[in-house]
Formats: C-alpha cells, sequence, structure tokens
C-alpha cells in the first residue's frame, strides 16, 4: 500500500528558519515513534551523484567472476568484500542477493581488546585497472550519506528534547559506519532477497533504484511498500536507537521481495557509533516513557535474537539481551549473518 509513510523534506532544516526546523524535527519524531520509516528529499546528494554511484554499482556487479572472487569476503577477518548469491543468512534462511560490503578504512588491531575490536580494519577493492574510479566514488559517497545522518541525528536529538550535538557526542570519537551495494535478481518461488529483519544500528539511509521489492511491517502486521522515489532516500531506524529511546523510536521489521522483471539495485548505509559506545539510554523526559508503555506495540519490541538466541529457542526479533557496548551488537550482527566465516576466523569466540 503505497503512500502509507511520509516524504519529508529536509529543506527547512538547511534554510535555518527556526520555525521550519521546530516542525520538521516534530515530523521526524512522530515518525520515528509510530512507523520508524520515512522518505527524505533535498538531502543535499544531487541526483546526478547518485545516478552515478548507481551506474558505478552496476558495472562493480557487471565485473568477471574471477576478479570479485579475488575479494571474496571470506578473506576478509572483518567481514568486508564481495560475496556471491546465497551466502547471508537472515533469521536463519537464505537470502538471495550479490553484494559488498564496505566500512570505514583503518588498519587491523593486532591482538584487539575487547574481542569486537578485531572488527576494526581494511576494506576489499577491485584493482583500479578492472574498474577505474570504483573506489573514489563509493567512498565518496559514504562521505556524503554520513553527513546527512549526522544531520539527521542532530534533528532526532532535537525531537527527543535534547540538545542538538546530543546523540552526536554519544557516538564516540570514530563512528561505525557501513555500505552495502547490493544487487538483486528476481527471488525465487518462496523465497528472500533478504528476509524479515530489523537493522541492527542506530540509523539507515537507503538509495534505490527504480525496481520495487522493499516492504515494511504496519502494527497490524500486514505488509506495505517502499517503492522508489526519484531523489529521494529511505531512513528507517534501527535496532540501538529503539533501545536507547527506551522503545519510543522504534524499530520497524522489513524485506525485499524482487518480483519485478527487471534486477533490483540498491546501496544501504548504516551509520553507528563507536564500538566502545555504552549503550545507556538517552535523558528523554518521562512523557515519552509513559507513551511507550501505554503501547501494547511500543512496549513488547524485542530486538533481533543472536545464534545462541535462536538456538535455544528465542524467536527471531523477540530477544530480551541487552548489549551493554555497542561492539557487542555489531559482533552479533556478523556472526548471526555469516557464521561460517565467523568460524573461520575466530572458532573460540564463536564457540
Amino acid at each position: 500500500m503505497p503512500g502509507q509513510i511520509p516524504i519529508i523534506d529536509l529543506e527547512p532544516w538547511f534554510a535555518g528558519d527556526d520555525h521550519g526546523r521546530r516542525e520538521l524535527c516534530d515530523r521526524v519524531g512522530q515518525v520515528c515513534h509510530e512507523t520508524g520509516f520515512f522518505y527524505i528529499v533535498n538531502h543535499g546528494i544531487s541526483r546526478r551523484l547518485s545516478a552515478d554511484y548507481l551506474a558505478m554499482m552496476r558495472a562493480f556487479f557487471a565485473l568477471p567472476l574471477e576478479i570479485r572472487q579475488a575479494i571474496d569476503k571470506h578473506h576478509s577477518a572483518q567481514f568486508r568484500g564481495w560475496e556471491q548469491l546465497g551466502s547471508e543468512l537472515t533469521n536463519n534462511e537464505i537470502d538471495y542477493r550479490e553484494q559488498i560490503d564496505i566500512g570505514v578504512e583503518r588498519a587491523a588491531i593486532e591482538n584487539p581488546e575487547p574481542y569486537y575490536m578485531a572488527l576494526v580494519g581494511p576494506n576489499q577493492w577491485p584493482p583500479e585497472t578492472a574498474l577505474p574510479g570504483f573506489r573514489e566514488t563509493v567512498s565518496d559517497y559514504f562521505a556524503r550519506l554520513s553527513e546527512v545522518a549526522r544531520q539527521l541525528l542532530r534533528i532526532m536529538s532535537l525531537a527527543l528534547g535534547l540538545d542538538e550535538m546530543h546523540i552526536e557526542r554519544v557516538f564516540g570519537e570514530s563512528p561505525s559506519p557501513y555500505l552495502k551495494l547490493i544487487r538483486y535478481p528476481r527471488t525465487l518461488d518462496g523465497g528472500q532477497g533478504v528476509g524479515v529483519h530489523k537493522d541492527s544500528g542506530f540509523l539507515t539511509l537507503l538509495l534505490q533504484d527504480e525496481t520495487a521489492g522493499l516492504e515494511a511491517q504496519a502494527n497490524d502486521n500486514s505488509w506495505y511498500r517502499v517503492d522508489p522515489i526519484a531523489g529521494s532516500l529511505v531512513v528507517n531506524t534501527g535496532e540501538l536507537l529503539q533501545l536507547v529511546t527506551r522503545n519510543y523510536f522504534i524499530a520497524t521489521p522489513h524485506r525485499v521481495i524482487n518480483h519485478g522483471a527487471s534486477e533490483r539495485y540498491s546501496s544501504a548505509f548504516f551509520y553507528s557509533p563507536d564500538l566502545n559506545t555504552v549503550l545507556d539510554s538517552l535523558p528523554i523526559d518521562a512523557a515519552y516513557i509513559t507513551r511507550v508503555e501505554r503501547s501494547e506495540r511500543h512496549r513488547d519490541e524485542g530486538l533481533m535474537a543472536s545464534r545462541a538466541e535462536m538456538a535455544a529457542g528465542t524467536g527471531g526479533m523477540q530477544s530480551r539481551v541487552r548489549p551493554m557496548v555497542f561492539g557487542e551488537k555489531y559482533w552479533q550482527r556478523w556472526v548471526r549473518s555469516y557464521p561460517d566465516i565467523a568460524h573461520k576466523f575466530y572458532p573460540g569466540l564463536v564457540e
């Protein structure tokens, strides 16, 4: 059912009009509480840049198989790089998509402590000779999405009655964003492009091409379409915003099923804090918490279960475990999705 999520114009935020900014913040806060999904337009990234980025993405997936295989994710202790169709699990079911994951470019840490600091490290890139400009284009878009995400966090801080920079300060000195470039072939009958899940971080920005397929779950458990809108990015709140707002902001389950005649290309950017960020509740007004307690949907909303919880019979969205620091949650996300890579590089930790 198209039209269930709003289109929010960020122009008043950048224009600096106090009244317009206040109305915008109130609207974003309402939407994050009620649905956790919205489109943004006039976000500061031009349509031309987005089109160039999508073209580079298609060019990457058209590279010869041996070039993509050379940067297979199974070579990376940080879960970075390319993966073939059927490599990732969501809710313990196989996803039918091909993708490359890219994070902040850093040197790996020798003898990392705590354990989750092992996730800090380098990316895998195709050779410049194979795809000139790919690394530059992707890195530039990564930086632009980071800036949009920072502006959204400022809007959300004000929406929660906090100082504009509050959530950014919580994020610490070294945020941990990462980027997925994704190709979805037509989904197999009875299968999933990506299965029902909640995003594990704070904030997601999604760029879509012209092919539909994204669906989000409504409060009555029905599904509505989040179809592409030219010039927009889709924003959805993640589990950690749900956690630190004590369920006032909601992380909405969503999925991708490509029933179209064309392949679908999309780019998902996940903005999350320093791995060592402590996940304390934000100091929001008690009135917000009262609204949560009076809403069955909000009060009982859980998080994605870890692999250990799923093995013990916990439902995929019913985890009651509360990670103390972001690195713990980030680690669970990768181990849950790529158990084979986790066993290869971290057999002791996984066991």
